[in-house]
């Protein structure tokens, strides 16, 4: 589904902290898979989640790790909202809302 146009992508400041708490080779590896969102938020590997319009996930890290993530097509907005471990993504989610989120 990818366009060639750049899509705006931030992340809530509480998936920064998730971010910033991973070890090194870890956080590497979902910068990279966060950064290839500008060029297309529904890459393979990208699953709606169930209940959701708008909320997806992708797999990184040999599959250990998750970025959950809305995505407003309008917009042309990517919002990352957790980047956790496969065993606490899902936990808690609730419909998103979009709280204020920091450029990337």
């Amino acid at each position: 589904m990818a366009s060639g146009a750049v899509w705006a992508v931030r992340v809530l400041p509480a998936a920064q902290r998730e971010i910033d708490d991973l070890d090194d080779s870890v956080r590497f590896e979902a910068l990279e898979t966060i950064t290839d969102l500008e060029e297309d938020p529904f890459p393979a590997g990208s699953i709606l989640l169930r209940g959701y319009t708008d909320l997806h996930r992708l797999k990184f890290y040999r599959d250990q790790y998750r970025v959950v993530y809305t995505v407003s097509e309008k917009q042309r907005r990517v919002i990352v909202e957790r980047v956790r471990t496969r065993s606490t993504a899902y936990a808690g989610l609730r419909n998103p809302g979009i709280e204020e989120a920091k450029p990337w």
